[in-house]
């Protein structure tokens, strides 16, 4: 049998994934910033944007958590899989966490779609405001092209192999 190909660490592995997580964080806690700040707020309107926030925030910190979980076990044997054309090696997460990652995909995919698209074709904002979430809404879309992207990928690898034992 001919050896595997070489398979990528983790970080090569993990890389849209770590980066998905970390936007989500970030940008979402900007905003549940914005939304405690805004004495204009209360309500419905608070709660929902609070917990719109919250959301991305906390499925944000599940991907990290999957994708630091992954780091400790770097052995890509547990994140290999049997495909159609022999054994796979993929992100390196554990299943749950590649859920975390289409769950946090398509939720970012949506919202932007929804919430950007709303903004550009509101007449209440200016067109600094506009172009800032537009902006916003294209960076989390590209990174969540690549954390899709991420979960895809996959490198061919030898399936473990052991010595028959003489007995």
């Amino acid at each position: 049998m001919a050896p595997s190909a070489p398979v990528p660490g983790w970080w090569q592995r993990t890389w849209p994934l770590v980066a998905l997580g970390t936007l989500s964080i970030a940008m979402w806690i900007g905003r549940i910033r914005n939304v405690v700040g805004d004495d204009a707020l209360s309500g419905f309107g608070r709660s929902f944007r609070l917990g719109l926030a919250l959301s991305f925030v906390l499925m944000g910190v599940a991907l990290l958590t999957a994708c630091w979980s992954g780091r400790r076990n770097r052995n890509w044997r547990e994140a290999a899989h049997r495909a159609d054309d022999g054994w796979r090696a993929g992100a390196g997460v554990p299943e749950w966490g590649r859920t975390v990652a289409t769950l946090l995909v398509a939720w970012t995919t949506v919202v932007w779609l929804v919430q950007g698209i709303g903004i550009l074709v509101d007449p209440h904002h200016d067109a600094g405001f506009k172009v800032v979430h537009t902006v916003l809404m294209l960076g989390s879309l590209v990174v969540a092209g690549f954390g899709a992207w991420g979960l895809r990928r996959s490198w061919p690898v030898a399936p473990p192999s052991r010595p028959a034992m003489s007995g």
